[in-house]
């Protein structure tokens, strides 16, 4: 990999040197203005977080200490000017009707004439079919296009390296995102000055039945006959404006991925203008959460996340007072058990009571987790707490005829004779439908077999009432004894 950075950007000095000089001594002298124009967010969280990711890349590129400045404005700005003046334009937002650039393709021409850059992300490669001269300026600014009809837009995992001949690929890993990477894209032709930067053959399976962006004829055929789908690439025109076109950035957590935000920066640099480092644009982990809120994070089973959120508030560790399921609650529910392991280290209660009155064990007794039971007696749960139906986490254990957990439940010190708020003990509850080694287990453990019930029944009676023929047999021989 060291190798071929080296001859990569041997390559970029080599093939740029000319061209670049003046842009770059002016970057020195001035510091080159990438100048990113996002559009709201839309869809669900976590995706189309457009102002979020444009604000992501532009603060690595702040902290690159390449001669650059980064800015974000948030929908088309009303100052001209600053859109004259930036070297780079970066448009990042929904595409069609909602696309940032409707309405304001003049100016876009008006800085490809004067060689200015372009980079267009994700959607807003896709103009609107009635936005003709939209359509027009990308092909010329950036060589290339979304086309309805032709073009497609499934949801897959990516695993490629990016070109190694290309300048922008310099420092740059394999990358393996799952994304909305669109393919089978209109470019122009000939393609003089475009040069793909990231480039594989999807499988077939990535795409959907026929549709306006699922799947067409021409697609598969190219599939089948094995041509390279270009996804992300880059244009140099005559006129020495330099162009950058991304078809991902549909999930915001792929800002995360060092490979990819590292593709995006480079490609980003070099459109404006600016000779890489030998390692590329070299930017730290983002540290700001991925996700709005903890409980998204857990729900998407984002671990790291969960960590960030920790570390941007530790508070949140319990969740808000009003909330029905505290984040741990939630955790243990979804079967995240890393995370669980994370919060009870963060300091997330082990004793705190949902909304029905169920703790922390009662619910990692419900999804039949031995591990996170185990984890919760470790971090000092309490086993004697009564839920709703007045039952303790070991009646749910014996119902559910869980004897690995119960084993668990009793060597924390659960007593054996521990009455739900009927009077019935832990047998009770496994003589409905537990096993033979259960029960043995409860009165190993010193279950007495003449407790009874309010209702005055003992764990034989129930056994005997729901047929469960081996117990009541095992338990018959116990009584004679």
């Amino acid at each position: 990999m060291v190798i071929r950075s080296i001859i990569t950007w041997l390559g970029v000095v080599l093939s740029t040197a000319v061209l670049s000089r003046g842009v770059a001594a002016q970057a020195e002298a001035a510091g080159v203005h990438i100048y990113f124009i996002a559009g709201e967010k839309s869809h669900a969280p976590g995706a189309h977080e457009f102002p979020a990711g444009a604000q992501l890349l532009a603060d690595a590129l702040n902290a690159s200490g390449l001669p650059l400045r980064a800015t974000v404005s948030l929908g088309w700005p009303q100052n001209s000017q600053e859109v004259e003046a930036a070297q780079v334009l970066v448009l990042y937002s929904d595409g069609l009707e909602k696309h940032v650039a409707r309405d304001h393709v003049e100016i876009l021409r008006h800085r490809f004439l004067q060689g200015k850059g372009l980079a267009v992300l994700h959607f807003a490669l896709e103009a609107d079919e009635d936005d003709g001269e939209l359509q027009a300026l990308m092909m010329e600014a950036i060589g290339g296009r979304f086309a309805v009809g032709w073009s497609v837009n499934p949801i897959w995992k990516l695993t490629a390296e990016p070109v190694a001949s290309h300048p922008a690929a310099v420092g740059v890993e394999p990358i393996a995102c799952e994304d909305e990477w669109y393919y089978h894209l209109k470019f122009r032709e000939p393609r003089n000055g475009l040069k793909p930067l990231l480039q594989v053959i999807p499988s077939l399976r990535t795409l959907g039945a026929d549709g306006p962006r699922s799947g067409n004829a021409a697609v598969r055929a190219a599939l089948e006959r094995g041509e390279l789908q270009v996804v992300a690439w880059t244009k140099e025109s005559d006129t020495g404006a330099r162009g950058f076109g991304f078809t991902g950035g549909h999930f915001h957590r792929n800002w995360y991925d060092d490979s990819m935000r590292k593709l995006v920066l480079n490609a980003l640099v070099w459109t404006a203008g600016i000779v890489l480092p030998l390692q590329g644009v070299v930017s730290a982990a983002p540290t700001a959460p991925i996700y709005a809120t903890i409980d998204e994070a857990i729900a998407r089973g984002d671990v790291d996340d969960v960590k960030r959120h920790l570390a941007t508030d530790p508070a949140r560790v319990n969740g808000s007072a009003e909330a029905k399921l505290k984040p741990l609650h939630q955790a243990i529910l979804r079967r995240k058990g890393e995370i669980v392991t994370v919060l009870l280290a963060g300091g997330a209660s082990a004793t705190a009571l949902d909304s029905s009155g169920r703790s922390p064990l009662h619910l990692a007794v419900e999804r039949g987790d031995a591990v996170v039971v185990a984890e919760l007696l470790k971090a000092k749960a309490d086993p004697t707490v009564r839920d709703s139906r007045g039952w303790t986490p070991l009646h749910h254990a014996g119902a559910k005829n869980q004897l690995e957990i119960a084993r668990l439940l009793l060597d924390g010190g659960t007593d054996p004779n521990i009455l739900s708020e009927l009077g019935g003990t832990p047998l009770h509850e496994a003589a409905v439908g537990g096993s033979v080694a259960l029960v043995q287990l409860f009165l190993d453990r010193g279950t007495d077999l003449t407790i009874r019930s309010k209702p005055g029944v003992t764990a034989l009676d129930i056994a005997r009432e729901y047929k469960n023929t081996e117990v009541v047999i095992f338990l018959e021989k116990r009584v004679k004894k």
